[in-house]
């Protein structure tokens, strides 16, 4: 069992997620994770395990050489995730045109899934395709970065293809959402939750996140999480739900093309 705390695992979780089936780089205090061929999408670079000390100490040297290594690889945005609020980062990342939000964390359980819900692994083809039906009718992607339904689900594919499980939630044989599962570190994260926009207010998104809540834990893992902006609708549905707060992680983010 891993003795970290049940927070720093739900970190690693969103890691682990950036870097599955991804390249790395090691940068000066951070690493660059991304996708190539979907480097340009939102989702498909990011730059993470940022050291702050080093940070403040390099100050505007920091951020320039960072997005010169972005736009290297081909991204279009600069997404930069601290551990935590850096009080001290703040007025650097503001002057040079980066905006914040605040992903929370929450950790939960549940005991009962949703009634008349069934959760499908997605593997064929024609499961995929399903997938990027939905995605079509969604105006915004479960991140909330503007990127394209077929981006997107490409994205999915490629950290599937890596280990990451997606599924297809239907009732009564129709699609009505779909959500997403990385385990490790002791933790079953679950990510990319979308509700069909003609099925929402109607219990879909607790009614999914219950099918895992009652399925057998294995592979050493016993705690769930899930990742929410604050202020958002996840936030709003997971405080509903009675889940606990037990942190969060703070993203800088800004577009490339008019960086120097």
């Amino acid at each position: 069992m891993n003795h970290c705390s049940l927070l720093a695992r739900a970190i690693e979780t969103d890691r682990d997620y950036f870097e599955l089936g991804a390249r790395t780089e090691q940068l000066p205090a951070a690493v660059l994770a991304w996708l190539p061929g979907l480097e340009s999408a939102a989702p498909g670079a990011v730059v993470q395990r940022v050291e702050p000390a080093i940070v403040a100490e390099q100050g505007r040297r920091w951020l320039v050489e960072t997005e010169r290594a972005l736009s290297r690889v081909g991204a279009a945005i600069a997404r930069v995730y601290l551990e935590d609020r850096q009080a001290r980062l703040d007025p650097l990342f503001r002057s040079a045109g980066y905006v914040d939000r605040e992903e929370l964390i929450f950790a939960h359980s549940f005991e009962a899934p949703g009634a008349g819900l069934t959760l499908t692994r997605v593997k064929s083809e024609a499961d995929w395709d399903r997938k990027l039906r939905l995605h079509q009718l969604i105006s915004t992607p479960p991140d909330g970065h503007p990127t394209s339904a077929s981006d997107w689900v490409a994205l999915e594919r490629r950290k599937c293809d890596a280990g990451m499980e997606a599924y297809l939630v239907e009732r009564d044989g129709v699609t009505v959402g779909a959500i997403g599962a990385l385990r490790g570190n002791g933790v079953l994260r679950l990510k990319n939750i979308v509700v069909h926009p003609g099925c929402r207010r109607q219990g879909i998104g607790l009614g999914m996140l219950g099918h895992f809540g009652t399925r057998p834990l294995s592979q050493g893992i016993s705690e769930q999480c899930v990742f929410a902006v604050r202020g958002e609708i996840g936030e709003l549905l997971y405080r509903a739900a009675g889940m606990r707060q037990i942190g969060s992680v703070v993203e800088w983010s800004k577009p490339l093309k008019d960086s120097d």
